[in-house]
């Protein structure tokens, strides 16, 4: 009967772990496609740009405004990405050689501070949207908060990180620091 239980509470711990492993790939292959919409997206423009110049000798004034939409969108997902992978930087030689418990501690404790800062950042970047929605780009007349809305999204994605690796850590998950990601990751 005592085995039982103990299975049991193995397997809820387990699909735990699983759900929040899964969490976190869901996250990370959305900042990934959105990172390679931007690139694909300044890309175009960009190059579309070029060759109206070259072949038309006029130019495309919306072009210099798409980097503007793009490039924070671009760098947010980057960030999230690294971190939904524990790619981010990071100095583990002192907490890497703590014992468990009091590694697991420590991360917690981080991992803590982040969901406070982050969750603080991204509330903040509310006010900067509220502030530059009036502000519109010149030729496109697309408001600039649609830029700043990275900020919030990626701030309350990392956040949401930073709470599921306290999960990790509360269920029992030995290397969370340990990078998800292959050295070489997959073309896409």
């Amino acid at each position: 009967m005592m085995k039982l239980s103990e299975e049991s509470r193995v397997s809820e711990v387990t699909s735990v772990t699983s759900l929040i492993l899964s969490s976190k790939t869901v996250i990370y292959q959305l900042a990934k496609w959105i990172a390679i919409f931007a690139i694909i997206v300044m890309f175009l423009s960009l190059m579309s740009g070029v060759i109206v110049r070259y072949v038309l000798s006029t130019n495309l004034g919306w072009v210099t405004e798409v980097p503007n939409l793009m490039f924070p969108w671009l760098t947010v997902s980057a960030i999230v990405a690294a971190a939904a992978k524990n790619e981010h930087i990071g100095i583990n030689l002192i907490v890497d050689n703590l014992p468990v418990f009091m590694r697991r501690l420590i991360l917690i404790a981080i991992n803590a501070l982040a969901v406070i800062a982050f969750t603080m950042i991204a509330y903040r970047g509310l006010t900067v949207i509220d502030i530059a929605g009036g502000q519109r780009l010149p030729i496109t007349k697309i408001a600039m908060s649609w830029a700043y809305w990275s900020v919030v999204v990626g701030f309350a994605a990392l956040a949401l990180i930073s709470l599921l690796n306290i999960g990790l850590l509360l269920a029992g998950r030995e290397e969370p620091t340990t990078s998800q990601v292959s050295q070489g990751e997959e073309a896409l």
